[in-house]
């Protein structure tokens, strides 16, 4: 398999083959992925009707997403850092897309954290209602 692949933990009880076939899966269009794991699609399309396989398959993009989630959050700051610099610009046009961006970005953001604070007062009534019952 190739080196530069990202690697998944595959733990369930699948073949060699089918566990070898995952990360070509995973990253590749179906006809490419069978081509490079040197399968039929056929097989492969028997494999994805198989409960276990497909919980497999799932599982590992899980974990293949949170992987790529983790690795924004901690390029968050230096992606910030770029984007506030992008403010002197000499081209008008960046300048303004960038500060129309950060804006936006900005109002997202409050958006987000007052929803955060409205769920979380919901629940915390829903909690009280539910102990009051008891």
């Amino acid at each position: 398999m190739d080196e530069t692949r990202p690697k998944w933990t595959v733990k369930k009880e699948l073949t060699a083959r089918q566990k070898n076939a995952i990360p070509f899966l995973l990253t590749l269009p179906v006809e490419r992925a069978c081509d490079e794991a040197g399968l039929s699609k056929q097989t492969v399309y028997t494999w994805l009707k198989q409960d276990a396989f497909k919980k497999e398959i799932r599982r590992c993009r899980d974990e293949l997403m949170q992987n790529a989630i983790e690795t924004l959050k901690a390029n968050v700051g230096k992606a910030t850092e770029a984007l506030v610099g992008l403010l002197d610009s000499q081209n008008e046009s960046i300048k303004h897309r960038t500060a129309k961006d950060i804006i936006e970005f900005t109002l997202r953001s409050a958006e987000n954290e007052s929803l955060e604070e409205r769920i979380d007062s919901l629940e915390e009534r829903l909690k009280e209602l539910n102990e009051g019952r008891r």
